[in-house]
């Protein structure tokens, strides 16, 4: 399958008239015109969920998946005064996910670039989007939560919460350096008490960073 090459592809490629996306987005039809002939982007809380079911569309179109990677990246002139912060494909949670690597980091969500470079000090690229599933961070964190990952930030040498392949998925928890072992360990632990901690060899662990910000849906 060709990759999708822009936004307007993407809707002529899914068979989706303009009535029907503005009905699910629950914009005009004439705002979907415009998306269609490149002339502007649905607003940044909603491009992510417009990206994600058009590629669902083409995909079942044209018989394969269509991964968010396919898209190209936005650029900071797209949105002004916005910048792309790519998301990771796995949900952290209890299990399930793999190698965290740039094959899992698909379309950007877009932030506001005063808090990326004033606020986090950082550069879009040193961040990662990522979504939480599960219930083993609870009450801190929820399932359905969105964290921003730094991903500069790797050293567990002091206690945080950190996004990590333990070996068997991506996981969203406490992570701290067991000391006094032959093999560097590191002990992951959950802020659900129902959940227990367990220590992982580091060296079959991967670090993609700190969890430095969380928002939630009311």
């Amino acid at each position: 399958m060709a990759p999708i090459d822009s936004l307007s592809d993407a809707i002529r490629r899914s068979g989706v008239k303009n009535k029907e996306l503005a009905k699910r987005f629950g914009v005009t039809s004439q705002a979907v015109s415009q998306w269609k002939a490149g002339s502007s982007l649905p607003s940044p809380d909603r491009v992510q969920d417009v990206i994600a079911y058009l590629q669902s569309r083409v995909a079942a179109l044209e018989g394969g998946h269509q991964v968010a990677a396919d898209l190209p990246p936005l650029t900071k002139s797209s949105v002004p005064g916005y910048v792309p912060v790519r998301s990771l494909n796995a949900s952290a949670g209890a299990g399930g996910g793999g190698l965290i690597e740039d094959g899992l980091l698909g379309y950007p969500q877009l932030f506001e670039e005063g808090f990326v470079t004033r606020d986090l000090r950082a550069r879009p690229e040193d961040l990662c989007v990522v979504e939480i599933e599960g219930q083993s961070m609870e009450p801190l964190l929820r399932s359905g939560d969105t964290v921003l990952v730094d991903m500069r930030k790797k050293n567990v040498a002091m206690e945080g919460i950190f996004v990590v392949f333990d070996g068997d998925g991506v996981v969203c928890k406490w992570v701290e350096m067991v000391r006094g072992l032959d093999a560097p360990t590191l002990r992951i632990k959950s802020e659900n008490d129902r959940f227990p901690s367990y220590d992982v060899q580091a060296e079959r662990c991967q670090i993609l960073g700190r969890v430095v910000w969380f928002s939630r849906r009311l």
